[in-house]
């Protein structure tokens, strides 16, 4: 979209709040990873902490690293700052299903995942993270192939939550976020 889809503005504020007050009543704690000095400082005030990535390549896996390093947690919800409608239910499930496990993630019939919508036990994914940015892998969805025990949920059990998984989507798009507006009522 041209702009940093976080600072966004939905409803009187940026995308990346409307993540944070989703997440409140279900995490410990909510770290913002961003990519540099600059948008660090438009990411403060908006209800997490904010740390700039541990990399200076600014790809996905370097803040997946960045943010599972710094988690106090055993265990890390792995989202974005363009998905304003996050599921706290959803959440819970993926956080029950992780227990145990490497991680959780929502699983396609097709075998695809969703590796930004996903619990990771954080030492164990933040170690898989260090040695995939070594081996310059850029691709986050390789984090959960590096890892050995995955608990794959399948999409319908989050589809008997969220019917229209909502808690899926993100803002990519100006029709994205138009339905967005949409959906929460925004005139």
């Amino acid at each position: 979209m041209g702009v940093d889809k976080g600072l966004i503005p939905l409803g009187g504020k940026p995308l990346a709040a409307h993540v944070a007050e989703r997440l409140e009543a279900t995490v410990d704690e909510i770290i913002f990873v961003v990519g540099t000095d600059s948008q660090a400082d438009s990411y403060r005030g908006l209800g997490g902490r904010v740390i700039t990535d541990a990399y200076p390549s600014g790809t996905p896996i370097v803040g997946a690293y960045t943010g599972l390093t710094e988690a106090h947690g055993a265990y890390a919800f792995l989202t974005a700052a363009d998905q304003p409608l996050l599921n706290t239910r959803v959440i819970e499930l993926l956080f029950s299903e992780a227990e145990g496990h490497d991680a959780a993630t929502p699983h396609w019939p097709n075998g695809w995942v969703e590796p930004l919508h996903a619990v990771y036990a954080a030492k164990p994914a933040a170690e898989a993270a260090r040695q995939l940015i070594e081996a310059n892998e850029k691709r986050l969805r390789r984090l959960l192939d590096a890892l050995p025990d995955v608990r794959r949920v399948p999409i319908d059990e989050v589809r008997a939550i969220d019917p229209e998984l909502h808690t899926l989507m993100d803002v990519d798009t100006a029709e994205d976020l138009e339905l967005v507006r949409r959906l929460i009522g925004e005139k």
